[in-house]
């Protein structure tokens, strides 16, 4: 009995034995990856690689591709990190023999924190800015990444005031025009860099101060960007400076040194109206209601009074005299039958107007002498079949300036080939051309005499139909002819 017993026990042992030593083969595959942008289109080299049971540690090549190879089979968490982007990761099974793709995406870090906005222009504390200015600043390199998706807010507000005003939200670029600022004032202004989550970046508290008003007595308009805005100058042309900026066609500025307001007509409401802006751009103020329209008449009708305190503009056949204010609106006179009122000027001596009229054919027009009442009408000036434009008087009240087509030219686009510009006495008795020394293929229009009397400026033009128009300034005997302002019409000397 023993001995069957000892022979079950060693028989047990042995099989005990044997069952331990049983060991599992391991398998081994491979792993190929790629990191790659959001958009599943871009890249991203340099970027560590790390697995899930730990393996290697690896950084992505120039096409965002790694390998790890000869890795015991199983399941993996691959993650990717790089500077700037949140982490990525991604599950996959690695089987015996095989290669396991793996495709990881990395987003923008949710700490892409912008860099300061920094090296601001105009520098701080800089002094005789302009009043239409570009303010732009640069990005300090940042302590974390700055990503294309960075935006910028700039905020402006006055010295003395406690409101911030945003000029700009959510921008990408790292400038911003700013134009309508007050002269001589001082702004402060900063910018605030975002993320594409809520972190931001703050530059420092800038200011500048911008120019006095210059006493420019040239007042004009530009065409530009498809609208027409109002600038003064000096007479050298050397201080331009915007007085609007409004998307809209702004004509025709008539300036007014009593009381320091230029008048202008605009299309903002479709039909020109008149109104009125101080000599610093500021102050906007209409003052009609009745459109200043007529046959080829698109806001061009309208003079300040002597005194300046009213205006006098054409609304078809119909003259009206206004006050600046905008009330006390009078008909004063209606044109001759078939016939609109178009330009005008008051006498400077305040006892007579000097009125276009014009018919639907914009060469068929005449130019008339009236009391500012409207009685005693006097024909002075008949087209004669070419262009005619104008008036405008001298500081004397004893001539007026007017441009006339010599060429005798017409087309239905009213074309003019040779404007000259004429000065002629109240009494008819003389007139002097003054456009002698006008270059070939040119026409000159718009004239005015200066605040002394001593030069016209006007505006000078290639009779193309295409050109830009430049001001130009000539003695009152035509002689000395210069330019002052390229890109420019319309000028109105106080």
């Amino acid at each position: 009995m023993k001995t069957i017993k000892l022979i079950l026990f060693f028989s047990l042992l042995i099989l005990s034995a044997c069952n331990e030593n049983i060991i599992e083969p391991i398998l081994y595959g491979d792993i190929h990856g790629v990191v790659l942008s959001p958009d599943g289109k871009t890249p991203i080299a340099e970027a560590g690689v790390t697995t899930n049971p730990p393996t290697n540690a690896l950084i992505t090549d120039k096409n965002g591709e790694f390998s790890i190879q000869n890795i015991p089979t199983g399941n993996y968490i691959v993650s990717a990190s790089k500077n700037g982007f949140s982490k990525g990761t991604v599950s996959i099974l690695v089987a015996n023999g095989e290669t396991s793709q793996a495709m990881v995406f990395l987003n923008t870090s949710s700490n892409n924190v912008p860099g300061t906005p920094t090296n601001p222009t105009p520098a701080n504390q800089a002094a005789n800015q302009s009043v239409s200015i570009t303010l732009s600043w640069a990005i300090k390199e940042p302590q974390y990444f700055v990503t294309d998706s960075t935006l910028f807010d700039v905020y402006l507000y006055e010295s003395g005031s406690s409101i911030e005003s945003k000029i700009a939200s959510n921008i990408k670029d790292t400038s911003i025009k700013v134009g309508n600022l007050k002269f001589n004032t001082s702004y402060y202004w900063q910018v605030v860099g975002k993320g594409i989550d809520t972190n931001k970046s703050y530059s420092a508290i800038w200011n500048f101060k911008t120019q006095k008003l210059p006493d420019n007595n040239i007042v004009f308009t530009r065409f530009e960007e498809g609208n027409y805005q109002i600038l003064s100058t000096n007479p050298s042309g050397t201080s331009s400076i915007y007085l609007t900026s409004v998307q809209n066609r702004n004509w025709w500025p008539k300036l007014n040194k009593r009381y320091n307001k230029i008048a202008f007509s605009t299309d903002i409401e479709v039909e020109p109206q008149v109104y009125t802006i101080n000599r610093d751009g500021s102050g906007v103020f209409k003052v009609t209601t009745i459109s200043v329209t007529g046959y080829n008449n698109n806001g061009t009708g309208f003079c300040w009074s002597a005194d300046g305190s009213q205006l006098f503009y054409g609304h078809y056949d119909k003259l009206y005299r206004i006050n600046m204010d905008g009330s006390n609106l009078t008909l004063i006179s209606t044109a001759p039958q078939n016939r609109n009122f178009r330009e005008c000027d008051a006498s400077p001596l305040g006892n007579k107007i000097a009125v276009h009229t014009i018919g639907t054919n914009v060469y068929e027009s005449e130019i008339y002498l009236m009391n500012t009442d409207g009685s005693s009408n006097k024909l002075l000036v008949s087209s004669g079949g070419g262009k005619l434009e104008g008036p405008s008087f001298s500081i004397d009240g004893k001539r007026i300036l007017y441009c006339y087509d010599l060429s005798n030219f017409q087309n239905s686009l009213g074309r003019a080939l040779n404007s000259h510009i004429f000065s002629m006495s109240l009494d008819m008795k003389d007139t002097v051309d003054l456009s002698i020394n006008k270059l070939d293929g040119t026409n000159d229009l718009n004239p005015c005499y200066s605040s002394d009397g001593s030069k016209v400026i006007f505006t000078n033009v290639q009779n193309d139909g295409s050109s830009s128009p430049n001001i130009w300034i000539m003695d009152s005997d035509g002689k000395n002819r210069f330019q002052i302002i390229e890109n420019g019409i319309m000028p109105d000397w106080k």
